[in-house]
């Protein structure tokens, strides 16, 4: 018995310190999110300090803390939730359309000479246009709300990711097609099985331009042209004189593109694993 007591002790002393070690790696997790938003804490600061100094008008430039804590009772109320739904439905159904229309057609244009010889021209002429300038013509054909939002978020997300897609096909090794044919790999098969495959860190680095591009054009679109959403609710509270309820707006989208972003960061990390730019980490 005399010979287990240590034992005892040793094992007592060595979970004390498993709860402090927990404590201190949550600590330094801590410090360590709060370092890497460093410039966030300050530039909010900065803005509450000007806000606060008498230097401008809070009513037209209201604090900081004021605006998210009208951010916070949009929250609780439930008064934000429609407006935002109504900019995911719009944003994300654009992209969601132009990444099935725009993958396969720069596929398409990658490995056909034909298709690439059709609508190369169109690309060219269409990516630099400003899409937005579309959105009266879209209004006209199909009214305020949501059809003709969706579909200036489709018209600017497509070519970006066309053109990744294409540059995509164009770059897969001619080694992976010259083995896929010589085991009877043809058309449709080709595509699927290698291009596509090889094709997909070209592909989601247009998609995740593409993601950013869909929620900006559907928040301006709502702006311009109203029926609801987080860019009419901000010109809406603008005209209104509630400029922190227009600032909960701009937080909200931006909070939503930043959510999405890392979504789209942890879905390439989890089906690219296999790829260059993960081994190298």
């Amino acid at each position: 018995m005399a010979q287990g007591k240590p034992r005892v002790d040793v094992d007592m002393a060595s979970g004390s310190r498993e709860p402090a070690a927990r404590r201190w790696a949550a600590l330094r997790w801590l410090a360590a999110g709060v370092a890497h938003y460093f410039s966030v804490l300050l530039f909010f600061g900065l803005w509450e300090f000007v806000a606060r100094s008498g230097w401008v008008n809070p009513w037209v430039f209201p604090p900081v803390t004021v605006s998210l804590a009208e951010w916070g009772r949009s929250l609780a109320t439930g008064d934000i939730f429609h407006p935002m739904g109504l900019t995911l439905l719009r944003a994300l159904g654009g992209l969601t359309m132009a990444l099935g229309v725009g993958i396969t057609l720069g596929l398409l244009m990658g490995r056909y000479r034909l298709v690439e010889w059709f609508f190369e021209p169109l690309i060219a002429i269409g990516f630099p246009a400003p899409k937005i300038a579309f959105l009266p013509l879209f209004v006209l054909w199909f009214g305020f709300f949501n059809t003709a939002k969706v579909l200036i978020v489709f018209t600017s997300c497509i070519f970006p990711l066309t053109l990744y897609a294409y540059h995509g096909a164009r770059s897969v090794d001619r080694f992976y097609l010259w083995s896929a044919l010589s085991k009877g790999s043809r058309g449709f098969a080709l595509l699927r099985k290698v291009v596509l495959p090889a094709a997909l860190p070209h592909i989601f680095d247009g998609f995740q331009v593409a993601l950013i591009v869909s929620f900006i054009v559907a928040f301006v679109a709502e702006m311009v042209t109203g029926g609801g959403g987080l860019g009419f609710e901000m010109i809406k509270a603008a005209q209104d004189a509630e400029t922190p309820r227009a600032f909960a707006m701009l937080f909200t989208i931006s909070l939503l593109g930043y959510g999405t972003i890392k979504l789209a960061e942890w879905l390439r990390a989890l089906l690219l694993f296999w790829h260059i730019e993960h081994e190298a980490h």
